[in-house]
């Protein structure tokens, strides 16, 4: 990888904590917990927090849960970049159903954007990948997505689940579409479905590999992107993705939703964990007003 030659003392390292357990037989976190637990991993490195709600509630109160946890996390860290999962719908703004609200009163910090259509391969009696789930937007719901976050401002975290995303994500970049602060995630699959304990699975996309992730910034050259990783079904730390990133300029998502039982760290203690490797590989960390103001810097 060419990006071995940068300075990456000079690139400080943004890392994200996707905050809920997601865990069979674990008990649905209350707000109250999710904030506790997002202060945590801001305490510890954190800038950007991701987060669940209740999937039990109605919608009126799935929405007041998103915007009472990004309440309470921006009252001590007004600077951090927050956003929510989708909320339980068949139609595109019900589950986006939060971001009206939450724009008008000036909580909304980031948008989730899965562009094109996902399959979670999961295995049957047979052992074969014969059950998934399915998630991500179609195109058309994506561009209606980036005009809303164009319209009010707010940047995207856009999931790159298969190569043929991150081609949508360049394009729109190259447009000049996307807002200022905008992210690409690129996601990769582990063995495990999410939200199982250690359950196999085949899941999705490219393996968290050096060579793969090699592949995927090789797709993002000539773009101002700023990328980070992610592996969805297993531990980070437990693949050379973690490490591999923060070498070559990347920035890292950690936290315990992903990970399909496969550590027992505590959230908090993944993100501490980023923080050593980065302090080992001469890399600062960056939070509050300077990480908001190195992602939404003017190239």
């Amino acid at each position: 990888m060419s990006e071995k030659t940068i300075n990456i003392a000079n690139i400080p390292l943004v890392i994200e904590a996707a905050v809920t357990p997601l865990r069979k037989g674990k008990p649905v976190q209350s707000a109250e917990i999710m904030i506790e637990e997002s202060k945590a991993c801001i305490e510890a490195g954190a800038f950007i927090i991701h987060h669940h709600h209740d999937f039990r509630h109605s919608k009126e109160d799935a929405i007041k849960e998103i915007s009472d946890v990004g309440k309470g996390i921006l009252e001590t860290y007004p600077h951090a970049y927050i956003y929510a999962n989708y909320m339980q719908s068949d139609d595109l703004w019900g589950k986006y159903a939060y971001l009206q609200p939450m724009a008008e009163e000036k909580t909304l910090r980031m948008i989730a954007l899965d562009p094109g259509l996902t399959q979670f391969g999961n295995l049957g009696e047979d052992n074969l990948p014969s059950i998934h789930l399915q998630g991500g937007t179609t195109y058309p719901e994506a561009a209606a997505i980036v005009e809303f976050a164009n319209k009010h401002n707010i940047p995207l975290m856009i999931g790159i689940y298969d190569p043929s995303n991150l081609r949508w994500a360049v394009a729109y970049e190259r447009a000049g579409k996307l807002p200022a602060g905008t992210m690409i995630k690129l996601y990769f699959g582990g063995r495990y479905s999410m939200g199982g304990t250690k359950t196999p699975a085949v899941n999705f996309g490219l393996y968290p590999t050096k060579e793969a992730l090699d592949i995927y910034v090789s797709m993002l050259k000539g773009t101002d992107l700023p990328w980070m990783v992610s592996v969805q079904g297993d531990a980070i730390s437990q693949t050379p993705l973690l490490r591999y990133a923060i070498e070559t300029g990347g920035h890292v998502r950690v936290g315990i939703e992903d990970t399909g039982g496969a550590t027992e760290m505590t959230n908090r203690e993944t993100v501490e964990e980023a923080v050593q490797i980065a302090q080992e590989v001469g890399r600062p960390v960056i939070q509050g007003k300077e990480a908001f103001e190195f992602l939404t810097r003017k190239k």
